[in-house]
């Protein structure tokens, strides 16, 4: 079986995390949210020479990424996901198919915005 076609999300490392965003796709509206956590204990430090352009790729040890999705409708939101994400798998939430192919964070862009080297490359497709 062969991988479905995939169309990238609107993530916008720049905006930092967490993040949401909103996605109409065939005819629907969805809200993405995505939400980064970092053990302390492996945070990279930010006094040294990389500083905020610091990058951890996820996941890692007490690192990850968490999306969430929600399907809007007339009667409110519809939950489909809501799971830590692997670079390369490809994740079902109701009708979509989701694949992650890049997760790498800057710790600048944890809990602020700006251009500090984050990169999320994500996929949807209808499966």
């Amino acid at each position: 079986m062969s991988e479905p076609r995939f169309l990238r999300l609107p993530v916008n490392p720049d905006e930092g995390f967490p993040q949401s965003f909103r996605l109409s796709f065939e005819g629907r509206s969805y809200v993405f949210g995505l939400q980064v956590t970092i053990a302390e204990e492996v945070l990279p430090d930010v006094n040294a020479p990389a500083g905020l352009n610091a990058v951890v790729s996820l996941p890692g040890d007490g690192a990850f990424l968490v999306v969430t999705v929600v399907r809007e409708g007339i009667a409110g939101g519809v939950p489909l996901l809501r799971r830590k994400v692997i670079p390369g798998m490809v994740y079902h939430a109701g009708e979509l198919a989701l694949v992650f192919r890049t997760i790498r964070i800057a710790l600048g862009n944890l809990h602020g915005f700006g251009r500090w080297g984050s990169e999320v490359v994500a996929g949807v497709a209808l499966p």
